[in-house]
């Protein structure tokens, strides 16, 4: 028979949910993430975005502040009082760069906050240190 017991169970991929309305940075992101070996979905609004993570229950969420709907901030704070929430890591991908805007999203606990324009490598960067931080923190 096939020994299976030396045979190790390859790690999943690390699932991004991208929440932007604006199609032209999602789908540069999309593009840029799936190149690296993410598994990445969508929304364009935090109502849509909030669907996606109780759907998709992604390890990391790249989400704009300024959209129609349901702005970042608003779902920020809700997904933080949905169960799950807390342990997803959050990096606000925003043109917003006033402090009462990065004050207010440090205070619903956010692994980080980007400027837009942003450098595609950077972002890969930061995304990659919050997944190590998150896979530390589990073991």
């Amino acid at each position: 028979m096939f020994d299976f017991m030396g045979l190790k169970k390859k790690p999943s991929k690390t699932k991004i949910l991208v929440v932007d309305d604006e199609p032209n940075i999602v789908q540069t992101l999309q593009d840029r993430l799936e190149m690296n070996e993410y598994e990445v979905v969508t929304a364009g609004n935090g109502r849509e975005g909030l669907k996606r993570f109780e759907e998709e229950r992604p390890h990391v969420i790249l989400l704009d502040v300024i959209m129609p709907i349901m702005d970042g901030h608003e779902m920020l704070e809700v997904l933080r009082k949905q169960p799950g929430g807390q342990d997803v890591s959050v990096i606000m991908l925003t043109a917003r760069s006033q402090t009462q805007d990065i004050a207010r999203a440090n205070a619903c606990g956010i692994d980080d906050y980007i400027v837009k324009p942003f450098d595609l490598s950077e972002l890969l960067e930061k995304i990659e240190s919050v997944v190590e931080h998150r896979n530390v923190a589990a073991r």
